[in-house]
């Protein structure tokens, strides 16, 4: 009998484990789906065009590694250019493309193969995250919690965004491995919770399963968090949120008279295991010596794990004191922040570069630093440059599961209060709350806090859902459904006998085919159905939306990026960049990794912000001749220019070239039709700049760079964004004699690649004995595919002395050659 009734209480639990993995297996394939929106657009042209700037980085990364399995890129002369770049980037996710690549191409994987890996992995990656997502929802509530939470997460634009095919970015991974972290943690303080788990309980550990399990959980946490620290430089604060964790949960124990033996066991065992595993999986990364950067990959990121350990076992022997001695728990938060303040201290004295690694790492979550302030993914989530209220981000990154999660939060905030809270309602909470600064802080973290958003949508939902009885309604309903198809039956059967069984059975049930009371409540199905559709049309809406949205580059630069690559000479050591190349390219750092990856040729400044000053000098200033010490400095040989950075990236540009905007443009904030709305006329500040001389007046007054081409107009021969391509060259040099002190003008008529015909000119003042020189990029004999010239160089000096017809072969232009033209015998 006791046999029978434990199969009989078995079949639940199967049933209910079979419908979670059939759910489970439903929102893999939504997620799925959604992700793959992009395919078409991404892969439009029978090319791959990823959505991103870091993107193409990533994807110079993988096709290193799958080259080089399982070596990484970590230094890159074609970054920096000329001087290279140590990449700070920690390798894991570009080790993961590598190895797709590797294993969808055979062991030799194609260019093609190696893109299409690249752009999959974040798909596999993203799918994979629902996963801990399901388990850490279920582990803190319930399964049906977890799998709503799952469907919402599947469909959220603001991870749809960043695990898109195409979208070759290492914040997908953040993503799985921090939740992947924080759901084994969660299930080790469970497991470790209900086996009561204490010091004395580790001398018999192996006759306990639970707590073998609460210490594998703990393992694979910190397994977790390793890994993470693999992929990104930012995630040792991932790791310091246990300890923080630790330090609140053993304060309200001690407050309530618990034991905490079993929280820190659980945190130790999590950082142990991040310890073991940081160690070697860092240790083919790590520089020589015993360098301490927080940039990179090195010793560092051990030292601060293991300190992180070392101060859990603080926090535990301050709270063995504490509870021993029957002091006040207050003394326990008190007694740790002047031990967080002295090692502080201490850090300060025996390493000020630690030190300011720390406070660096705290100003970059907090949004402050030298460049954040430029990058538009990093402003507040709620405002916009001009610190405005903005909310257009949130509603595209969460529509309206943002204030569902804020007023599910308040809830359980209410609902765990003192007595009623347990340790793993405290985590997730926590864990909620410090991804949620994250996102609010810079609107670019929104990734991370997608998933609490999602779990916490969920659980409001069915709060909502269970005071409409769905659950009740809805098998109502689907009862009502099968009686009205059983009771339909026997009226298709013949026979005296079946009708009047028919009907007597539908007066029994009143005609509804059920019993009285049992009819569904249909407002309370329609209004649950209008909360499904409330969370889920505007997230499927919006995510579809960013999932078919086409790539970061626009076909502008992808055509002068294509002529670039395949029209001017090739630069060396591309796919083995140690050494340095012949030459390098001249733009702002937003394009750099375009410029890198689909050019191949180096970059100056790039997206890791490097030579970002040259370059906002070089555009910013008004003397050509610093504009040509800079280009000779880094051995420039093409400046590419385009429509925003003449006009919506201007700011940025004079910001890091630590100039004052008001010099170039006058602001003004205007009541428009609209309401107010802000102006910028440009100044003579503006005018006479590198970036105003090169994109509005095609390198006009400028000797040494010439326009080699422009982008091509789109379909409908509406150019969004320009983009120009100079050249730099020694320039032939005309010179002569003519009056003196005299202004001397040359001119030269030419049409673009486009057709599009303009005007070059360039000016010099002749000396108090008639001398003059003025140097001019342009050769008179047209180059084929190019920039061609309508006519021969005319000079001008004065009113009435010109003379045309002056020849410029390319030789003179590219060796400096003097062309002599003598001004003063002509009438």
């Amino acid at each position: 009998m006791n046999e029978k009734m434990r199969h009989l209480e078995s079949k639940p639990s199967t049933s209910s484990l079979k419908l979670s993995i059939i759910s489970l297996t439903a929102v893999t394939l939504v997620a799925f789906l959604m992700r793959m929106l992009s395919y078409a657009s991404v892969t439009a042209n029978g090319s791959i065009t990823f959505t991103g700037y870091d993107d193409f980085y990533h994807m110079r990364r993988i096709l290193y590694t799958a080259s080089n399995f399982p070596h990484s890129l970590n230094f890159d002369s074609y970054l920096n250019y000329p001087y290279g770049f140590e990449i700070g980037w920690p390798p894991f996710f570009d080790l993961l493309g590598g190895l797709l690549a590797k294993v969808l191409g055979g062991g030799q994987p194609d260019l093609h193969t190696i893109e299409f890996a690249g752009a999959l992995l974040p798909v596999l990656l993203g799918i994979l995250t629902i996963i801990p997502l399901y388990i850490a929802a279920s582990s803190v509530f319930d399964r049906k919690t977890g799998l709503l939470g799952a469907f919402i997460f599947a469909v959220l634009p603001a991870h749809v965004s960043i695990s898109r095919f195409g979208a070759v970015d290492h914040h997908v991974a953040e993503t799985l491995l921090s939740t992947a972290a924080y759901a084994f943690f969660i299930l080790a303080l469970k497991w470790a919770k209900d086996g009561s788990f204490s010091l004395t309980s580790l001398k018999t550990i192996y006759s306990e399963k639970k707590l073998v399990k609460s210490l594998a959980f703990a393992g694979a946490s910190g397994l977790c968090l390793a890994l993470l620290i693999f992929t990104w430089i930012g995630a040792p604060i991932f790791a310091s949120f246990i300890v923080l964790y630790a330090l609140i949960q053993t304060t309200i124990n001690l407050k309530a008279g618990k034991n905490s033996d079993y929280l820190l066991i659980c945190s130790i065992a999590c950082l142990f295991s991040t310890l073991l595993f940081t160690i070697p999986l860092s240790a083919g990364s790590l520089r020589s010596g015993l360098e301490m950067s927080a940039m990179h990959l090195s010793w560092f990121q051990v030292f601060y794990v293991f300190s992180l350990l070392a101060g859990t076992f603080i926090l535990w022997g301050f709270s063995l004191y504490i509870s021993k001695k029957g002091m006040n728990w207050k003394y326990y938060p008190g007694i740790l922040i002047l031990v967080l303040g002295a090692g502080l201290l201490s850090l300060r004295i025996v390493s000020v570069e630690s030190y300011a690694f720390v406070f660096e790492g705290i100003n970059f979550f907090l949004g402050k630093g030298e460049y954040i302030g430029t990058i538009s993914e990093a402003l507040p989530l709620f405002l916009d440059a001009q610190g405005n209220l903005y909310l257009s981000p949130v509603l595209a990154a969460f529509g309206f599961c943002f204030p569902a999660a804020l007023a599910a939060l308040f809830l359980l905030g209410l609902e765990w209060k003192g007595e009623n809270s347990k340790p793993e309602g405290v985590f997730f909470l926590l864990w909620t709350v410090f991804f949620a600064y994250l996102a609010i802080s810079q609107r670019r973290f929104s990734y991370l806090f997608a998933v609490n958003v999602s779990i916490l949508t969920a659980y409001l939902l069915w709060v909502l859902l269970e005071s409409l009885n769905f659950e009740t309604e809805a098998r109502k309903l689907i009862k009502s459904g099968q009686t009205t198809g059983k009771n339909t039956m026997p009226v298709l059967q013949t026979g005296k006998e079946t009708k009047l069984k028919a009907k007597s059975k539908q007066k029994m049930n009143n005609g509804s085919g059920l019993k009285k009371g049992q009819d569904p409540d249909y407002f309370k199905l329609v209004s649950s159905l209008l909360l499904f559709g409330l969370i889920f049309i505007p997230c499927i809406w919006m995510g579809s939306v960013i999932a078919k949205s086409t790539g970061s580059i626009d076909p502008e630069w992808q055509d002068s990026l294509r002529w670039l690559r395949t029209s001017t000479p090739e630069t060396s050591y591309y796919l083995e960049p140690s050494e340095t190349p012949e030459y390098g390219v001249l733009s702002w750092w937003d394009y750099g990794n375009w410029i890198v990856y689909l050019s191949r040729r180096p970059a100056i400044s790039n997206n890791f912000q490097t030579g970002v000053q040259d370059s906002a000098l070089f555009f910013t200033t008004d003397s050509e001749q610093e504009g040509k010490a800079i280009m000779e400095k880094l051995k420039v040989k093409y400046v590419i220019v385009d429509k925003l950075m003449a006009s919506g990236k201007f700011g940025a540009i004079v910001e890091l070239a630590g100039k004052n905007i008001e010099n170039y443009v006058d602001i003004k904030t205007v009541n428009g039709e609209g309401g107010f709305e802000t102006s910028a006329t440009a100044k003579k500040g503006f005018l006479n700049t590198e970036i105003y001389k090169l994109y509005e007046l095609d390198g006009t007054n400028l000797g040494n760079l010439r326009l080699v081409h422009e982008s091509t107009a789109e379909k409908d021969d509406v150019k969004k964004n320009s983009v120009k391509v100079f050249e730099f060259v020694p320039g032939a040099k005309l010179s002569g004699t003519s009056i003196p002190s005299q202004l001397v003008t040359a001119t030269l008529e030419l049409s673009s690649n486009t057709g599009r015909k303009f005007t070059y000119q360039n000016k010099a003042v002749s000396d108090k004995n008639g001398s003059f020189e003025i140097i001019v990029p342009y050769s008179t004999e047209n180059m084929a595919g190019g920039v061609n010239v309508s006519s021969a160089y005319s000079l001008n000096a004065g009113e009435n002395i010109t003379i045309s017809g002056i020849q410029v072969t390319e030789s003179d232009i590219l060796k400096g050659n003097r062309v002599e033209v003598n001004l003063s015998k002509v009438n």
